[in-house]
């Protein structure tokens, strides 16, 4: 049994076991969550949405669209993907009989 003491200004320190259990760092952020009988601490992923924005912005740059696509509308290019997609399957299906 893990046991910890709630300290001036409500503060624990969580068990050094259960800590290396999860990984747990000094800079990690824990959600607090209110359970039946207590509460449930959870490690949660930050995520800088500048910094993902940026990221998605390069990799829309870096696309390239082939010249045979351009002017075409979104829908008919998914449209002709999927007639492709659907003759390749229907000539493998054929080639192995």
């Amino acid at each position: 049994m893990n046991l910890v003491t709630v300290k001036p200004k409500f503060q624990v320190t969580i068990p050094a076991k259960l800590r290396k259990g999860i990984n747990l760092q000094e800079v990690d952020i824990m959600e607090a969550i209110r359970v039946d009988n207590g509460i449930l601490l959870r490690v949660k992923q930050v995520v800088d949405r500048n910094v993902i924005a940026d990221r998605i912005a390069s990799t829309f740059a870096e696309v390239h669209v082939p010249p045979e696509d351009i002017g075409r509308s979104e829908d008919e290019v998914m449209q002709d993907t999927i007639a492709e997609i659907s003759t390749s399957r229907r000539e493998r299906r054929n080639h192995g009989t």
